[in-house]
């Protein structure tokens, strides 16, 4: 079997487990689709007093929805160009989405920060409507909004490090990555302590997903050099 055949064969497969990796990542985001339809009333009303002290300021729905451009863009680029850099994001977003998931089911919580937008017709008022009509406010912490913007910046940031090294690709990614989380206090779609338990939870899968990898991975290539 000539080298050719094999590298063919090893790029099929690497294709093929990509495609399956889908399947859970789906399955986990039908599971919160099943949760938003069946938890209608949360037992835990999560609210802070730096809640109060945060506005609503309409002007931030632009970032939070730009949010789906920046979870889904890289999540696309990385399937077709960089097969290593994909599985650790779709591994980050399932694990997220599961975890999130779970803690909505054994503790239904919610928040009651958003205001009365009935007598504003303002154009980003109007898209903020939308989305409170679309997405109610239960099964908010931890955030997975903020989860995923996460697993967005270390995707965007490991792969632009590990190839093309442009510090600015990197301060924007971080830029985007704050403006999604803090669109979601200030446009009263999350509470604080969504936010702290959704970055919490993004940092221990930081922590598994790629620091412990790579220090495996970095023994192991020690180890074949000895």
């Amino acid at each position: 079997m000539s080298d050719l055949t094999v590298k063919i064969k090893t790029r099929n497969l690497s294709l093929i487990f990509r495609w399956l990796l889908l399947i859970p990542l789906i399955l986990s985001g039908v599971w919160f689709y099943y949760l938003e339809k069946h938890i209608l009333v949360p037992q835990y009303l999560l609210h802070t007093q730096l809640d109060d002290y945060i506005p609503f300021v309409p002007l931030f729905v632009l970032p939070y929805l730009f949010w789906y451009i920046y979870v889904t863009v890289p999540a696309v680029f990385l399937f077709f160009k960089s097969p290593r850099e994909f599985v650790r994001t779709a591994i980050f977003l399932t694990l997220g989405m599961v975890i999130a998931c779970t803690i909505y089911m054994l503790f239904p919580n919610g928040q009651a920060l958003r205001p009365d937008l009935s007598g504003n017709n303002g154009i980003f008022s109007g898209w903020i409507k939308t989305i409170y009509s679309h997405d109610t406010p239960i099964n908010c912490a931890p955030s997975i909004h903020v989860i995923y913007s996460a697993a967005a910046y270390f995707a965007v940031t490991f792969y632009n490090n590990n190839r093309k090294k442009i510090v600015w690709i990197n301060i924007a990614s971080l830029i985007a990555a704050v403006l999604c989380i803090l669109s979601t206090v200030f446009i009263k779609q999350h509470s604080v302590i969504d936010v702290v338990l959704g970055l919490i939870v993004s940092l221990l899968l930081y922590y598994v997903i790629y620091r412990v990898k790579a220090k495996k991975a970095y023994e192991i290539s020690d180890a074949q050099k000895c």
